[in-house]
């Protein structure tokens, strides 16, 4: 069949380089191609998301989860086995897609493919998921097409949402691990089809493969000859030339220089050091979980080596009552000291929205495009640690998923905070990713005191640049106290203190800690990992000021909340 790959027994090619046409959409809607971008043209499988709009119009329930097999009649001989929606666009099985025409109603099916600029109506289950009819393929306008797939990643269904959930997810799998995976870039939504050669030639197809990212931008390519796999690969010089913030290779490790991955790895509750995870599926359709599959609703304890997801994932730590919602995959691994480390690995979006949900969610929209920028500027500099990019707490950015927000109470434990999962409208996504290509701060923090501080003052890194702060001056210090008890620093220190002072050797600053083993030197984030650990986070609120004895303890006293680098989140 044509809708999906081609077979592994493909008919000789002719010879003679294959011609790579292009038809490209800007964010902004304007449309390049060559020649008349109108002509219409056959697309195949690029049909099938519409075919599911059509499903979701008449039905209530979840999609149906179909087998294929060797006897379905198929593009691939041997079947795809028992897939939902998902897995199903991102394999383009026809036998899942033809059921789902069939269940649809006529009238629904139509308009869903006129809606999407298709010329014609289909007659048939095949006829709609982009196999021939009688009077040849369907055709639609590359123009339309593009504007089709870009509303659908942008634009809510009346009816069946979560449907069209399901059908980003699997354009996303067609990218990573599907039949779009020669994109070989993460970040896109992607889908492939195989049609009949527009010239008639029994001997050949011609390949499509079409990509979106998330500020709309829309790119279709055909090659002929080819097949849909083949036309994903060739696409991926294309759109790496022409889209080169979009993103790395799929492992996750590859990233062009300069620039932020399209796909990020968090380290997920380092400071808990709990041994034991539960995750559960709120998404609409099953999800990968190990070499089964979990179910809707399902819940499931992770085991060392387990990998669930792609999908909407809950986690929740049994020892803590910790819990988390994110989106994408989540790996879990055995550390030496027996508790369960957790990888979760995310679209640059999702990770952004999961920072500025922890840090910003309820400020101006103005200033959090600001941080979402700084963030990709962040993730830019490559990674915080050996097995990923980031971790979620303030080492490197509190990140909190799609919630709920967890506010740190040590070093240690953490407690259920208030707040919901943040989302930037497309509109200031694109903005976010816009300002992240300009200079700007790759740092923020809480409130900067009135004065803000360099990177070399904080950690003596060799840049002593300032951030300028527009909204306050030396008279919004924001000044703290902090109490330390003799007790809970001889703790903290490892022998009781006889002096502490704060110095700047070199401009940096430097807490140093007099015992009866001698003085130790600790930067910022030494000292605040030290007396966190005892005396709770937010012991050591910024870089202090001064620290002097009072009696059995020392107070500290200082001005601004964080490191006071970079761009000032405080109103």
């Amino acid at each position: 069949m044509l809708c999906g790959p081609a077979r592994a027994q493909a008919p000789t090619l002719p010879t003679g380089a294959p011609r790579l046409t292009l038809w490209i959409r800007e964010a902004d809607g304007t449309l390049s191609g060559p020649g008349d971008p109108d002509a219409p043209i056959a697309v195949g499988s690029l049909q099938k998301p519409f075919v599911a709009e059509a499903w979701a119009a008449t039905h209530r329930s979840p999609p149906p989860r179909v087998t294929c097999t060797a006897a379905s009649g198929c593009w691939l001989p041997a079947g795809h086995g028992e897939l939902g929606l998902s897995a199903a666009l991102a394999r383009s099985c026809n036998t899942y897609f033809r059921t789902l025409a069939a269940q649809a109603d006529p009238a629904a099916l139509a308009e869903a493919l006129r809606g999407a600029g298709f010329l014609a109506a289909p007659r048939t289950p095949s006829e709609a998921i982009g196999l021939p009819g009688p009077g040849g393929p369907l055709r639609v306008r590359p123009g339309d097409l593009l504007r089709a797939y870009a509303a659908l990643t942008r634009e809510p269904w009346p009816e069946g949402e979560a449907i069209r959930r399901a059908v980003l997810a699997g354009l996303r799998e067609a990218a990573l691990d599907g039949t779009a995976k020669g994109l070989g870039r993460r970040g896109f939504w992607a889908k492939t089809g195989t049609v009949p050669s527009p010239d008639g030639n029994p001997l050949h197809t011609c390949g499509l493969a079409l990509a979106v990212d998330d500020a709309g931008w829309a790119i279709l390519a055909r090659l002929d000859p080819g097949t849909g796999r083949e036309a994903a690969a060739a696409l991926a010089g294309e759109v790496a030339r022409r889209r080169p913030w979009g993103g790395g290779s799929p492992s996750g490790t590859t990233r062009l220089p300069g620039k932020a991955p399209a796909e990020v790895r968090v380290r997920l509750f380092d400071l808990l050091r709990a041994r034991s995870w539960e995750v559960r599926n709120l998404g609409a359709d099953p999800v990968p979980a190990g070499g089964a599959f979990l179910g809707p609703g399902g819940a499931a304890m992770l085991a060392p080596g387990e990998r669930v997801g792609p999908g909407r994932l809950e986690l929740r730590s049994p020892g803590t009552g910790a819990r988390r919602i994110v989106e994408g995959r989540v790996e879990a691994f055995a550390a030496k000291d027996g508790r369960l480390r957790l990888v979760a690995r995310m679209d640059l979006r999702a990770y952004v929205e999961g920072v500025v949900a922890a840090e910003l969610p309820a400020g101006r929209p103005g200033l959090q495009i600001q941080l979402g920028a700084a963030v990709i500027r962040f993730l830019a500099k490559g990674p915080r640690h050996p097995d990923a990019d980031v971790c979620d707490s303030t080492h490197c950015a509190w990140f909190v998923g799609r919630g709920p927000r967890l506010a740190w109470r040590d070093g240690r434990h953490a407690t259920a905070g208030e707040g919901s999962a943040f989302r930037f409208e497309d509109g200031d996504w694109a903005q976010v990713l816009a300002a992240a290509r300009k200079p700007g701060p790759d740092q923020w923090t809480a409130h900067c005191g009135g004065a803000p501080l360099s990177p070399h003052a904080v950690w003596g890194s060799a840049d002593r640049t300032v951030t300028p702060c527009p909204r306050h001056g030396s008279q919004d210090a924001d000044p703290w106290t902090r109490s330390w008890p003799a007790a809970a620093l001889a703790k903290a220190f490892g022998a009781p203190v006889l002096g502490m002072e704060i110095i700047s050797p070199g401009g940096v600053w430097t807490l140093e800690v007099r015992t009866s083993a001698g003085a130790r030197r600790y930067r910022f984030d030494d000292a605040h990992r030290c007396l966190a650990a005892v005396l709770g986070w937010d012991s050591l609120p910024s870089p202090a000021d001064r620290v002097a004895p009072d009696g059995d303890s020392f107070t500290a006293t200082g001005r601004g909340w964080g490191h006071r680098v970079g761009l000032c989140l405080g109103d």
